[in-house]
């Protein structure tokens, strides 16, 4: 069984704690793992995709998203890309989970334009 890393004291704390103070070197503002605290992607990373970064979409199940699109992301994409049921027109996704702990965080985007991610917002705690 493999067991999630979490970050001893939580990495994002020290990082919260760490602007408050107004420390950081100009460090960016991050998105993490709801569930394991993990950083996920950077603030400056966010990408606008068919004129928005922030999107609200339904799957076909019913169940609806609020997600964000970011150029870069730690995670692990599983799954053989698929044009089912895509949100973004010509873009095959796959998941995206936490490069950590696993937890589905999204997925994963392949098109003409280059690769992005989709990440849930309500699956992220941030930007910190």
């Amino acid at each position: 069984m493999r067991h999630a890393f979490k970050p001893d004291g939580s990495e994002r704390a020290r990082a919260r704690a760490d602007k408050r103070a107004g420390g950081g070197g100009g460090a960016a503002r991050a998105y993490w793992c709801a569930t394991c605290d993990t950083r996920v992607a950077d603030e400056e990373s966010a990408r606008e995709i068919g004129g928005a970064h922030r999107h609200s979409f339904v799957n076909p199940a019913g169940v609806a998203f609020d997600i964000g699109c970011f150029a870069a992301a730690r995670c692990r994409v599983q799954g053989a890309p698929t044009l089912e049921a895509t949100w973004f027109a010509g873009c095959a996704w796959s998941y995206a989970l936490c490069a950590n702990c696993g937890a589905h965080l999204g997925w994963c985007y392949d098109g003409e334009s280059g690769r992005f991610f989709g990440l849930i917002f309500a699956r992220l705690v941030g930007p910190v």
